[in-house]
């Protein structure tokens, strides 16, 4: 296809939320930072689990446990922030470093124990999880190192 010599109608969208369909087998839970497996379908982040790209925070649970691969979909926050449970011992001079996932709702400064190193976002903030934990603030829609 040629280089556009006229307007075009891109069909742009924002991409604050945007919808994947669901890994079969699968429970997303609301708040849990998701990526999409080799397949293209969408999965809780896990450092244990191999070949994953981060997409974000699911909006909503979706229950695809006696489900197929894409029988339902799941909403996906692609900007902003969360709180996760902090898996290490992140300091205030860890601001603004590389936050690493190590399950859906759980991350830490730095790779040591990880399998598989997936970087969601920098830490902006320590802070009290929803749950009453220590946790980091997570930027997920900015630049990782």
């Amino acid at each position: 296809m040629a280089a556009l010599s006229t307007a075009y109608e891109a069909k742009h969208r924002p991409t604050l939320i945007q919808q994947y369909k669901v890994a079969g087998s699968t429970t997303i839970y609301k708040g849990a930072l998701v990526g999409v497996n080799s397949s293209g379908y969408l999965v809780p982040m896990a450092h244990g689990t191999a070949n994953l790209t981060f997409v974000g925070i699911a909006e909503e649970t979706v229950d695809n446990s006696d489900g197929s691969n894409g029988d339902k979909a799941c909403n996906v926050a692609k900007s902003g922030s969360g709180v996760y449970a902090d898996a290490g011992t992140a300091t205030q001079a860890d601001i603004g470093k590389t936050v690493n996932v190590v399950s859906d709702n759980e991350v830490q400064i730095g790779t040591l124990g990880l399998t598989n190193v997936y970087a969601v976002g920098v830490l902006v903030a320590l802070e009290t999880t929803s749950t009453g934990v220590a946790g980091l603030r997570v930027r997920i829609d900015t630049k990782v190192n």
